[in-house]
């Protein structure tokens, strides 16, 4: 597999960042610097009263995208929970790693954390120029998985899960990824490993654009996530096939899942891109607690679960120590198959 460069950019936007607050939930706390809230403390006592100041929340991607309004969304009812503020740095560009750099570099105090998803991990192994390795993050918290739905174009002719697989017999039917490097590669991989399908990859720079070309009938296959493509199924746009969870999902109830087919290879199918947060390793144990801790209140919130149900963030709590082994076994997966990738 060929890794994309991202050492230039690196070098330039190390340090860039658009930084905006969480919003109107923001309950504010002393504004004071972080560095300043810790400097001199050890660990165990600067976790004692953690957290006492701001913490900054690194978003590796632009503002208005699908993580970047999981982040603000959760970090409205963290600063609830913890009475601090909790502001967003969006640090895009390199797919993730150069905001994820920056929080490497970052002092491993708990005022610095990040949003990381399901291939995070592994960004030394599909992009040149990265240095970090998935031991220099701690995993705090998961607080979503997030399906996709598979949606065809109206002029394709296909309008289930049988007649995907039959256009996906000789490479040449075309599949959206909205995001290379992403979940969305794995998730196609994933398919066409379980169905002995073969697919044309087509890389687009979101699920939005993804689903308009399939709109559009320039292309014939897309994975949107479900917020993604409510508007476009409801408006007869595009031809759900199927949702990629093990379970249909409540803003399209009607869309069965993959498991449902019956087919051979698809009976336990589950593919979802998990959303959780990260520390810089090194980070206090007993702060990471502290923020796993109050990440599970937040998901026990119906306010919030409500919040995040109209959003179409699909809540799913998983505390430090399990998603801990979590992370392990993700990376792991994910590794095996970017090492059997063909794509560039």
């Amino acid at each position: 597999m060929k890794k994309r460069s991202v050492a230039f950019l690196l070098t330039l936007a190390v340090t860039m960042g658009a930084v905006t607050g969480c919003g109107a939930l923001s309950v504010g706390g002393s504004g004071t610097d972080s560095s300043s809230d810790s400097s001199g403390d050890s660990g165990s006592d600067a976790a004692a009263d953690y957290p006492t100041g701001t913490v900054e929340v690194i978003v590796p991607y632009a503002a208005g995208g699908g993580a970047d309004i999981a982040t603000r969304l959760v970090c409205s009812y963290l600063e609830q929970e913890l009475g601090q503020t909790f502001v967003i740095n969006n640090v895009s560009g390199g797919g993730g790693t150069i905001g994820l750099t920056n929080l490497v570099d970052a002092n491993p105090d708990g005022y610095t954390i990040a949003y990381f998803s399901s291939t995070d991990s592994n960004g030394d192994a599909l992009f040149d120029g990265v240095t970090y390795t998935k031991d220099d993050f701690a995993p705090i918290a998961q607080f979503s998985a997030d399906p996709h739905v598979i949606v065809a174009s109206n002029a394709s002719g296909i309008t289930d899960v049988d007649s995907l697989l039959a256009a996906g017999q000789d490479g040449s039917t075309t599949w959206g990824i909205g995001g290379a490097w992403s979940h969305w590669d794995f998730l196609k991989m994933e398919f066409e490993e379980a169905t002995g399908t073969n697919f044309m990859r087509v890389a687009f720079d979101g699920g939005v654009t993804a689903i308009n070309n399939v709109a559009s009938g320039d292309c014939d296959v897309a994975t949107p996530f479900i917020s993604e493509a409510t508007a476009q199924i409801n408006a007869g746009n595009v031809q759900p096939i199927a949702v990629t969870s093990a379970e249909r999902h409540p803003l399209l109830p009607d869309v069965p899942t993959l498991a449902e087919s019956g087919i051979e290879g698809l009976e336990n199918f589950n593919s979802v891109m998990w959303r959780g947060f990260v520390a810089p390793a090194g980070t206090p144990e007993e702060v990471l607690q502290v923020l796993s801790d109050a990440i599970g209140k937040v998901c026990e919130n119906e306010e919030f679960i409500a919040a995040a149900e109209e959003a179409g963030v699909t809540v799913d709590f998983m505390g430090i120590d399990e998603f801990t082994g979590y992370y392990e076994e993700n990376h792991n997966s994910i590794r095996e198959m970017i090492d059997s990738a063909d794509f560039e």
